[in-house]
């Protein structure tokens, strides 16, 4: 319920039932007659989550706004965690000088990357080394672990460390960690002809301090290296020819969620797919079922129509090398009552959205030839998007909600019987018919509020179907004194309204400037006791 709609139900009770006069005998009956509230109601009271837009002509829409699916750098490819290791054994025995390399070693090192990707160069936005090295020789040893084909503005990642002498017993043993924030992987390979592939160069030299020792045939240095926890924030090369599927996949659907009974025809309803795609490939999307459902009385429905099961291509973006990196590319389907029978899946007043469907990368090959890219920042994205011009027949169209409610008997005991007279000024093309019942704590019904008169009549229109003049209409709420003594039980009030439009069957428009104006005057038996 709306704040107004609260505010109404509240003042009511405040307003009429807080005088208190403490007389003693004797004492004898006043009428009281006094005004208590003035507002007004208008379709953003009645209709509180939907987003309301007003058209050139004043009438108004609902927009509802959905994402049905995000394509990310996540979503399209991991770079796993790799573990890479490098073991130099000794081939013949031999005398080291202090300072001097004995082992020196330049490698292709190939990442775990899937699904047919061939990445040729990767900016990383977040990750670690994780280097262990294990030492047989007896002496201190200067290991140095270089990824030559990362850098850091123009520096090649570098590790280097001394490991202490071997034992008989144990290893000489260094282990770091290393941040590679920021850094740029170029992946091509020593002969940059390749795709995933790093080039390492590991290094090992007796320490410049220490002295003269042999390193025997059968001795071991190896380099164990982990890539762990990397996230790129860009990537360049071919992402392969991929298959994704999304859904079933169930979301809200909030726009009708106070209506619990009635029915409404939509004079038409526009909805699109909107395409929003920041990354350099081609993709083509098929949406394969889409359904709505009301929860409250188990209606569905399916949509039908060339939409449904029809591929949808959706062009690459295009990377600019400047601020902002990407053009985006943009496509846009619509659905509508020409194409497919949209109006029944919003008629139904649903409350969920159940869709699914798949979506190919690169449908038609590497056509880029290796130049797919893409940023963590720039997406591929769809969204659902709904409009509905509020140009409709409403049957007992019923909305429904519940309000505390709390009245101190101490405040009412001298109130013998009265009425409550609701001036309702509608606005609006529809009789609203209302209905009042009394919750206990546990929000049982024990009591329903007798209106001798519960329609508000509704506004008649000319011949362009719009309102000129408001209807006045007069609620009488007769209120006894049993009425008096169960208000002050009452926890919550429910608030029920089922609205029908009139000049059936033509559609109505709803206005911007549409509103009810309520007025609420106060009739009372009054006992006052005197000293």
């Amino acid at each position: 319920m709306t704040t107004k709609l609260k505010l109404f139900l509240i003042i009511i009770t405040a307003l009429f039932f807080s005088c208190k006069k403490n007389f003693d005998a004797p004492s004898w009956d006043i009428e009281v007659l006094a005004p208590l509230v003035n507002t007004s109601l208008t379709l953003n009271d009645l209709l509180k989550d939907s987003l309301l837009e007003t058209n050139a002509d004043g009438s108004l829409q609902m927009v509802y706004q959905s994402d049905l699916i995000d394509i990310d750098v996540d979503s399209l490819f991991k770079i796993p965690d790799t573990t890479i290791v490098e073991e130099f054994v000794v081939p013949l025995t031999s005398v080291v000088n202090p300072g001097s390399t004995f082992y020196s070693n330049d490698e292709e090192k190939e990442l775990s990357i899937s699904n047919g990707i061939e990445l040729n160069y990767a900016q990383i936005e977040s990750g670690f080394i994780d280097l262990e090295v294990f030492s047989e020789v007896k002496e201190r040893v200067v290991v140095t672990l270089k990824i030559l084909s990362a850098s850091l503005n123009g520096d090649t990642l570098f590790i280097a460390d001394t490991i202490e002498a071997a034992t008989t017993s144990a290893p000489g043993y260094f282990s770091t960690s290393f941040d590679i924030s920021n850094y740029e992987l170029d992946l091509t390979g020593i002969n940059h002809n390749s795709t995933n592939t790093l080039v390492t160069k590991a290094v090992a030299s007796l320490h410049p301090d220490a002295f003269f020792v042999q390193v025997n045939s059968g001795d071991k240095i190896i380099f164990n290296y982990k890539f762990r926890d990397v996230v790129p924030y860009y990537v360049k090369g071919y992402f392969g020819n991929q298959q994704y599927q999304f859904g079933p996949e169930t979301t809200d659907f909030n726009v009708f969620n106070t209506i619990v009974d009635g029915t409404i025809d939509l004079d038409d309803v526009n909805v699109t797919l909107d395409f929003e795609n920041g990354i350099g490939v081609d993709a083509q999307m098929t949406l394969t079922s889409f359904v709505t459902q009301n929860l409250s009385n188990n209606n569905t429905a399916t949509l039908s129509g060339s939409v449904i099961n029809s591929p949808i291509n959706i062009n690459r973006a295009q990377e600019t090398y400047s601020v902002p990196e990407v053009n985006y590319s943009y496509y846009q389907k619509q659905i509508n009552t020409s194409n497919s029978n949209i109006d029944e899946l919003i008629e139904v007043l649903p409350d969920k959205l159940t869709y699914e469907g798949n979506l190919t990368i690169n449908p038609l090959g590497n056509i880029s030839g290796s130049n797919d890219f893409l940023f963590k920042k720039h997406p591929l994205k769809a969204k659902l998007n709904v409009e509905m011009p509020l140009s409709l027949v409403a049957n007992n169209l019923t909305l429904v909600d519940t309000v505390d409610f709390n009245l101190d008997e101490e405040n009412v005991k001298n109130i013998i019987d009265g009425n409550l007279f609701v001036y309702a000024d509608n606005g609006y093309p529809f009789d609203a018919d209302l209905t009042l019942e009394l919750l206990d704590q546990n929000n049982q019904l024990f009591k329903t509020i007798t209106l001798i008169n519960n329609r508000i009549e509704a506004a008649p229109v000319n011949s362009l179907l719009k309102v000129e003049t408001p209807k006045m209409s007069v609620l009488n709420i007769l209120l006894s004194a049993a009425d008096i003594s169960a208000l002050t039980l009452a926890k919550k009030m429910k608030l029920t309204v089922a609205f029908t439009t009139t000049a059936q069957p033509n559609y109505l428009k709803i206005y911007s400037d549409y509103k009810i104006d309520l007025k609420l005057v106060g009739d009372f038996g009054y006992q006052v006791n005197a000293d």
